[in-house]
């Protein structure tokens, strides 16, 4: 149940339909000099006259033009939780020993949940105005404490209502902090808005694109989360919980290893609102390389020590047969090339993601389907990869490269070329060896 919980959590991204991306991206343009009639498009690069100059009367606009959408967001939320997701608890909770506790802890999920949503717009405003390596470093800080309270809950004899309900406070802290944050950065700016108009231009200008990312993200997170609760339905507990533990890890795993490179798009973004592409390539370089990196050695890290660690703490859940693992980390890894590119991309303001996910998603779905009763759990990392490798990988870099005039090879050498290599050799290294345990 807790890993559904946190599984179901994930996927409140969903709900946001692509405006925290685009709201962030389009306050670093209006941090370049943006006026509010400019954000719609950025291929067509003509420099603004004073780059280093934001123009905060487009910046408030955007700001109050954001608090209105995600008040209508939320709304949709709550419904979209109250139906849907009790829908999709209503088998796993039925064979719990605690029925009371695990329903009133839904209830929980569901009342923070609007609040976390509503907290996108501060989110956004700090990471469009290039405020990210301090919202990292307090969102380490307050996961930390949640860490901390969730190991006492259980010390304490805690079960599932307690952590949840530990959990979730953190979760209201997140957002007050972040709104004290938007207070405090920029000499205050945030606090001194006065407009509170919604406003047509700014909405048009977002919407295009939000509306392409959201249906992205469904198509590409959404149906892999979508999996474990699909999973759930048709499996045994111990299977599925293994299952949830894997996808939980891989993801972060990945957010960490965007890092070095999503913490630079709003850098990107006023780049590109500036014409300044040179300068562009070269963020980008660093931070991919950097992104690579960081994944790979967490992933093979884990995919070794995961097993000691979970036998270490006395867990009753089994780690995920290494095979298994190192197909997931595979399709991760091209699943992030394809990202980064099309998140480069997305700095013109121009987004692809609704195509790019939406037929990458449909081959993914198509292959699990018809491979489920063949091999099993292994059909949905399997159908990721064929997606990303049929669809998601080149056209997102095909587009990524045409935007900034650079080829394959001259951006990608220095690049993806060793960390691919390194990321094949240690999956075929355990597809021979788990063949050898098979036939042994």
């Amino acid at each position: 149940m807790w890993y559904l919980f946190g599984t179901i959590i994930g996927l409140q991204l969903l709900a946001d339909v692509g405006f925290s991306p685009t709201f962030s991206r389009v306050i670093a343009y209006g941090m370049g000099g943006a006026s509010k009639s400019d954000i719609k498009d950025f291929r067509n690069i003509k420099p603004i006259i004073d780059p280093k100059q934001p123009n905060w009367k487009t910046i408030e606009l955007i700001c109050s033009t954001m608090r209105a959408v995600y008040l209508r967001l939320t709304g949709i939320l709550i419904f979209l939780l109250a139906t849907f997701g009790t829908w999709a608890l209503v088998k796993p909770i039925s064979v719990t020993n605690d029925l009371t506790s695990a329903w009133i802890a839904w209830v929980v999920i569901l009342v923070v949940s609007t609040v976390s949503l509503l907290g996108n717009s501060y989110s956004s405003y700090l990471q469009g105005v290039n405020q990210i390596a301090l919202l990292r470093r307090w969102e380490a800080l307050t996961s930390l404490g949640s860490i901390i309270t969730s190991v006492l809950v259980l010390l304490l004899g805690g079960r599932l209502l307690a952590l949840v309900i530990a959990n979730q406070i953190w979760l209201i802290i997140n957002f007050l902090r972040n709104r004290w944050l938007c207070q405090i950065v920029e000499e205050g700016r945030f606090q001194k808005f006065s407009s509170h108009e919604f406003d047509q231009t700014v909405f048009r200008g977002v919407w295009s694109s939000a509306w392409r990312s959201g249906v992205g993200v469904f198509m590409g997170y959404g149906l892999v989360q979508l999996s474990g609760i699909f999973y759930a339905q048709v499996s045994s507990a111990s299977e599925v919980a293994s299952y949830l533990l894997a996808l939980k890890l891989i993801q972060v795993i990945t957010q960490f290893s965007q890092a070095p490179f999503y913490s630079k798009i709003p850098m990107m973004a006023r780049l590109r609102s500036e014409g300044n592409l040179e300068k562009q390539v070269s963020v980008a370089k660093r931070g991919m390389i950097l992104s690579y990196w960081t994944y790979i050695i967490g992933f093979i890290g884990l995919g070794i020590l995961a097993t000691p660690l979970l036998n270490l703490i006395g867990s009753n859940t089994a780690f995920i047969n290494p095979l298994l693992w190192s197909l997931m980390g595979l399709s991760n890894f091209t699943h992030r090339y394809g990202a980064m590119h099309i998140q480069l991309y997305s700095t013109t303001n121009h987004i692809i993601w609704h195509i790019a996910d939406g037929v990458s998603g449909l081959i993914y779905l198509t292959i699990s389907l018809m491979t489920f009763k063949l091999i099993g759990i292994y059909s949905f990392p399997l159908g990721a990869l064929c997606g990303d490798l049929g669809f998601y990988c080149w056209y997102s870099a095909k587009h990524s490269y045409q935007s900034l005039g650079v080829t394959f090879w001259s951006f990608e050498q220095s690049v993806t070329l060793i960390p691919f290599i390194t990321m094949l050799t240690y999956f075929a290294v355990t597809l021979i060896m788990s063949t050898n345990i098979n036939w042994m």
